[in-house]
């Protein structure tokens, strides 16, 4: 047997590092077993995951995880799976801490309704729906006052503006619908005023 010359080696060695990580790291050695066919549903998944994700559309990411998941049920999709999901709650824990609640409360909203904390590696997540609902509620919170406060500014539009925000990541907030209702209320009689 003829040996690898040492330059080679190391050439060898930066390929198979930059393949890896070319696939953002979603391909791994999971052992004998592993068919080419297996290895390349997960990178495609990955890849197109990832470009929704990059895209800023989290939703459409962590579906593209749930769909090949349900169908494969492979361990290289479950671990790219809760890659995404600790991602997406980066991010959207990112935009909260930026004070972008409305964005935040988007991503809150896609991370609890994909359904990721009721698979069966919803434990090794660092996250559970009761995080996901006490940001989402936070986030409605903050976004209600900021929205009263240009209410009390008489800023009607600009409250409303807000408020409906706000519904587009807590569609059942009665509190918010009514805030709606009177301001677009008090909005019409102000310009049947004038």
């Amino acid at each position: 047997m003829r040996r690898i010359q040492p330059n080679l080696t190391a050439l060898i060695c930066i390929v198979i590092v930059t393949a890896i990580s070319a696939s953002s790291c979603s391909v791994h050695f999971w052992g004998a077993g592993q068919s080419s066919r297996d290895t390349r549903l997960v990178t495609e998944t990955s890849r197109q995951a990832h470009e929704q994700a990059a895209l800023g559309k989290y939703r459409n990411a962590l579906e593209i995880y749930s769909n090949a998941y349900d169908r494969h049920h492979l361990r290289g999709l479950r671990q790219g799976y809760a890659r995404m999901g600790e991602q997406v709650v980066l991010a959207a824990d990112a935009a909260y801490q930026k004070k972008d609640f409305a964005e935040a409360g988007s991503i809150y909203r896609a991370l609890f309704e994909s359904g990721i904390t009721t698979r069966d590696f919803a434990q090794s997540l660092t996250f559970d729906d009761d995080y996901l609902d006490k940001q989402i509620k936070a986030c409605s919170k903050t976004l209600m006052e900021i929205g009263l406060m240009k209410y009390r500014e008489e800023k009607l539009d600009e409250a409303i503006a807000i408020w409906k925000k706000i519904l587009a990541f807590d569609l059942d907030n009665k509190n918010v619908r009514s805030a709606i209702d009177t301001a677009t209320v008090q909005l019409q009689q102000l310009k049947n005023l004038k």
